[in-house]
């Protein structure tokens, strides 16, 4: 976890302790305060990286902790009384970037927290100079024509920072500098991936002539300019632009560039398409969290279900394991509680039905959470980025005993 500064504003004796005992367990460096006029004070001194205020005692003075340091805005999040929805909704129009309900488990305030860094670009590297392994999320679905690249191109936009603009470099440069946020996006659908076209970016170099540079699988430096910089932040690694250059990209090949480009990013977010083989197993193996995506019909839960069996038996995984339903369509042919009967797990997310928006976006290489970010599908994709660093969805007692079995019969 980086040491990234976090200054604690909390009248509370009690709130304080728990902010501070929960924020050194993660690793966080941290001051606090007693009022918001000494947070103001204390930013525009010796500026955070994010403050984390009592909701209480910062009524009123959240645009002034968000603006008092000089090096930029300040990310706020806002510890709420708990079950108060309406104080909820209040703070975060007031100007708070996130809400967290008093009572909260220290694992969603260190998830909210880094999605807050995360979001301002504001993530850093461990003290001694070197940086950990960025985290491998596997986007895959056994069944094509689900939203798979969709789903994998707007969660890591969001992660990215969605639309904050670079300050070198361009997009479809292939050597621009690389985001604060460091996400990096794959396409390992090496015959036909379209997550330059959902981008709407033109990759001078991408991962079939990045296999065969050894001299670039070598060095980080060089790796990095097969790359291609999205205005959102988000680096990519492009699907070759024919077919036949699959073949160039051996499994042999893959885990050099996995192994090279991994510690350079906080996210690497690869989308695997639809097909199994030696590279996309690697892939699942090797992944900290499974993004499998699905449609609510018989044949797309089949192909899950044939999916989770085949990999239970074959192949020794670590991952968080989410479901995702993407209705690609406005009438569902199957309800969410099937879903669960048939997988023994629930959705961490539904994407409804879009009508027009959804397609116009990859029509126009302009990711959905660009252009409509308010909208219920925008929402949904939110979620699945917030699964990803560790956010926990809201669950009925059901489902949370459900998960700790595990969607593949395992106990966590």
């Amino acid at each position: 976890m980086p040491p990234n500064p976090i200054l604690i504003c909390a009248r509370s004796d009690a709130l304080r302790t728990q902010l501070e005992t929960a924020l050194s367990a993660a690793g966080y460096q941290w001051a606090t305060v007693p009022t918001p006029a000494d947070a103001v004070a204390a930013l525009r001194s010796r500026p955070a990286d994010l403050v984390v205020a009592e909701g209480l005692a910062a009524s009123g003075a959240i645009g002034s902790m968000r603006t008092a340091s000089e090096s930029g805005t300040t990310p706020v999040l806002v510890v709420a009384p708990a079950r108060d929805v309406e104080a909820r909704i209040a703070f975060l129009e007031a100007g708070a970037d996130d809400v967290i309900a008093s009572g909260f488990a220290h694992s969603e305030l260190e998830g909210r927290v880094m999605a807050l860094l995360i979001r301002a670009g504001k993530v850093r590297t461990d003290e001694n100079g070197g940086s950990a392994a960025g985290q491998l999320v596997a986007f895959f679905s056994p069944k094509g024509g689900v939203g798979t690249t969709t789903l994998a191109v707007n969660s890591a936009v969001l992660l990215a920072g969605g639309g904050t603009p670079i300050r070198q470099g361009a997009a479809g440069s292939g050597n621009g500098a690389l985001p604060a946020s460091r996400v990096l996006l794959i396409d390992l659908d090496l015959q036909f991936g379209q997550v330059a076209t959902h981008l709407n970016v033109a990759p001078r170099f991408d991962i079939g002539g990045l296999a065969t540079d050894d001299q670039a699988m070598a060095d980080p430096e060089l790796a990095r300019s097969h790359l291609t910089m999205h205005s959102s932040g988000l680096a990519v690694l492009a699907a070759p632009t024919s077919p036949e250059a699959d073949q160039r990209v051996t499994l042999d090949a893959l885990q050099r560039i996995i192994e090279t480009l991994q510690p350079s990013f906080d996210q690497i977010i690869v989308d695997l398409g639809s097909r199994l083989d030696s590279r996309s197993l690697w892939i699942l193996e090797q992944a900290d969290s499974h993004i499998f995506v699905l449609f609510p019909e018989i044949a797309s839960l089949r192909a899950t279900s044939q999916l989770i069996a085949y990999l239970s038996e074959t192949t020794p995984l670590r991952a968080h394991t989410h479901l995702i339903v993407n209705h690609i369509f406005p009438k569902a042919l199957l309800k969410t509680r099937d879903i669960e009967n048939l997988l023994r797990a629930k959705p961490t997310a539904e994407v409804p039905y879009t009508e027009v928006e959804m397609i116009r976006s990859v029509n126009e290489g302009v990711p959905l959470v660009m252009t409509h970010p308010t909208s219920p599908a925008a929402a949904a994709m939110r979620r699945v980025a917030q699964a990803i660093i560790g956010v926990e969805v809201e669950r009925s007692a059901t489902a949370r005993k459900a998960q700790r079995r595990g969607i593949f019969g395992r106990r966590r």
